[in-house]
Order: structure tokens, then C-alpha cells, then sequence
């Protein structure tokens, strides 16, 4: 009898094991709301030598970012965050220089909601670049004032992501321009050997109210008052990036193409190749990267893409550059730009070197 007792108990208390028990009537609470603070900053020296129809530039510039982020949920986040910049040159330069920056001054630069419900990823408000992108299209310093749309789908050891995104005014300075952009995005491999990633996307911008200085190197067309863009632009960018480790160190290979279906003739793509070998974050670790570009005329917007070159399109150079991490998320890095617009022979030079501090 007493065996039969001890029988039936083990054979009762082994049936349901302790971890389905505890999931069955202990489920983990929902996550708690909460708040977020991050910031970054970028302290730089630039000079900028070698140019042809005025003085040598040396300058300092002082940028600080603050976002501060709530997130009632794992599937909502509010977030807003303050630029602060400081520089050497006054405002009245940075058209002079092709900045995309104010020298001085003081504004809200992203406020945004993000959902995320089930595989999508909904963004409202104003807020970085959603499309994988080169800064030979789009610096990540601009803002995009609009709404996006993602979906990434799983398709074993891969995945497949759509976004749809619509813009309106990223610039500042009354700009009204109208952008519009699709993009798939397919990646595959394995993080800890070989990973691909290639992006297809399609642009298209109907600019509108854009202060004449914007125009830079693109074809210009004189309308009374000022200067407006000569050619549309329709873009098509294909963009291919490998990732793989090379002697124990993170090497990221990529390639990007463009090309602008409503440019004209001889002046419509543009070519990026680049790679960048190690990594920063942490102290002690270090990177080098290589960038060479080939921009025709009206490739791309002259107004959206990366000020960190002179120029911005019309060129061909190198950027070479080497960072090293002193402090938890705090690297110092020192670059050099080789550029050359396409219709001269002089070569233009440009240093900068950078102590930034990494969200």
C-alpha cells in the first residue's frame, strides 16, 4: 500500500516539470514604463586648404545632442531631442561653406513617436534617416520631418524589410520640398562570420522653396530673385554592404551606386566604395576607414547629402581617416579629404579631426 502511495506522488509531481508550472501560473509582468536619457557630442577642428578663389578656412565647431525618450511599452516610444551648436564661424558663413548646420544656435531637431505593432515599425514626427543609406545621398545630420513605414520579414538564417517613407521641408530656411522613397533591404549570413546586405531603393524629390545657396554644385537654372535646380531628380540607389572578420577584427566592405533617370546626360550617377576595418565603443579599440567617391553633377541633391566633403557633387576624391576609443563611448578621430571638382585639374584638401561622444 505505502508503495502504491509513494508511486502515485512521484508519478503526479513528475508529470507537470517546475518550469511549466511557473509559466502556467507565474507570467512575467508586463516591462514597466520608462525614461530614457542619451546624448551625444562632437567637438572639431576643420581646415580646409588648397582652394582656389579665397582664403584658407580654419575653424572650430562645438555640437551637443540631447534626446530624451518614454516608452510606455515595448511597442511605443516618444522621443524628443535638442541641437546645440557653437562654432568659430557665424551664421552668415555656413551658406558661404556648404554647411548643413547652423554655426550658432539652438533648436529641437527630432520629435517623433515610434509603434511598433507585431513586425512593423511605424514612425511619425520628425527623426533620422529610416532608409539604408551612403551620406553620399543623405547626411545623417538632416532630419526627415514626415512618416515611415517598415516591415522585416523572416525568411530563415535571412530577412526581407520594405519601408515606404515620405518627407516634407528636411532642410531649414522656409524649405517645402516634397520627398518621397521605397526601398527593400535583404540580409542574410551569419554575425559572427560572413554577413550581406543589399538595399534597392527609389527617390524622388519635387524641391520647392530652397534658398538659392542650396543648389551648390548642381546645375542651376536663373529665375528672377535667385537660383532654382535645372534638372529633377529620380533616383535609383543600389547599395551593397559585406561584413566579415578579418584577423579578429570587424571588416565592413560596401558599395554604392546611383543614378538619377530625370538628370541629363553625362551628369547623372554616382559611385561610392568604401571599408573600414575595426571598431570603436570600447577603450583601447580603434578603426580606419577608406571612402572613395565619384559624383557627377546632378547624381544626387546637393542640398541633403554629406557636408563632411567640400563639395557636394561635381567630384571625385578620398577620405581617409583613423579613429582610437579613449573612454567608454568617447573615440577621437583625425580624417583627410583629397577632392577634386570634375571640371578642374587642382586638388582640394580638407583635415579634420574630431573627439566625439557616442550615444
Amino acid at each position: 500500500m505505502k508503495r502504491g502511495i509513494l508511486l502515485l506522488v512521484l508519478t503526479a509531481s513528475g508529470a507537470v516539470p517546475a518550469g511549466a508550472q511557473q509559466t502556467e501560473y507565474f507570467e512575467p509582468p508586463p516591462p514597466r514604463p520608462k525614461f530614457t536619457l542619451k546624448w551625444e557630442a562632437l567637438f572639431r577642428y576643420d581646415s580646409i586648404y588648397h582652394l582656389r578663389v579665397r582664403p584658407d578656412i580654419e575653424r572650430g565647431r562645438f555640437e551637443f545632442r540631447p534626446e530624451v525618450a518614454f516608452e510606455p511599452s515595448d511597442r511605443w516610444k516618444i522621443g524628443v531631442r535638442a541641437l546645440g551648436n557653437l562654432g568659430t564661424d557665424h551664421n552668415d558663413q555656413n551658406a558661404r561653406n556648404f554647411d548643413n548646420y547652423r554655426s550658432r544656435g539652438a533648436t529641437l531637431d527630432r520629435w517623433y513617436v515610434e509603434a511598433r505593432p507585431g513586425g512593423w515599425i511605424v514612425l511619425a514626427g520628425s527623426f533620422g534617416m529610416p532608409l539604408v543609406s551612403s551620406e553620399m545621398l543623405w547626411d545623417r545630420d538632416i532630419q526627415t520631418p514626415g512618416a515611415a513605414v517598415s516591415r522585416q520579414i523572416a525568411t530563415g538564417l535571412s530577412s526581407l524589410t520594405f519601408t515606404a517613407a515620405g518627407f516634407y521641408g528636411p532642410q531649414r530656411e522656409g524649405d517645402r520640398s516634397r520627398i518621397g522613397a521605397g526601398q527593400a533591404v535583404w540580409r542574410g549570413g551569419d554575425a559572427n562570420r560572413f554577413q550581406v546586405e543589399a538595399a534597392a531603393a527609389y527617390w524622388t524629390f519635387d524641391l520647392d522653396r530652397l534658398k538659392s545657396h542650396f543648389v551648390r554644385q548642381n546645375s542651376p537654372e536663373s529665375y528672377p530673385g535667385g537660383q532654382k535646380f535645372e534638372s529633377d531628380f529620380r533616383l535609383a540607389d543600389l547599395l551593397l554592404r559585406f561584413r566579415f572578420l578579418a584577423l579578429r577584427l570587424p571588416v565592413t566592405v560596401s558599395f554604392d551606386g546611383i543614378h538619377n533617370f530625370a538628370g541629363p546626360g553625362g551628369q547623372r550617377d554616382a559611385l561610392e566604395g568604401a571599408v573600414a576595418v575595426g571598431s570603436v565603443g570600447t577603450p583601447g579599440t580603434w578603426r580606419a576607414f577608406y571612402i572613395y567617391q565619384y559624383v557627377e553633377r546632378d547624381a544626387v541633391v546637393g542640398a541633403y547629402n554629406t557636408d563632411d566633403w567640400w563639395f557636394h557633387s561635381r567630384y571625385q576624391g578620398h577620405r581617409i581617416g583613423a579613429a582610437f576609443t579613449v573612454l567608454p563611448q568617447v573615440f577621437v578621430q583625425a580624417a583627410i579629404v583629397f577632392q577634386r571638382r570634375l571640371d578642374l585639374k587642382a586638388t582640394l584638401n580638407r583635415i579634420t579631426v574630431d573627439l566625439v561622444k557616442m550615444f
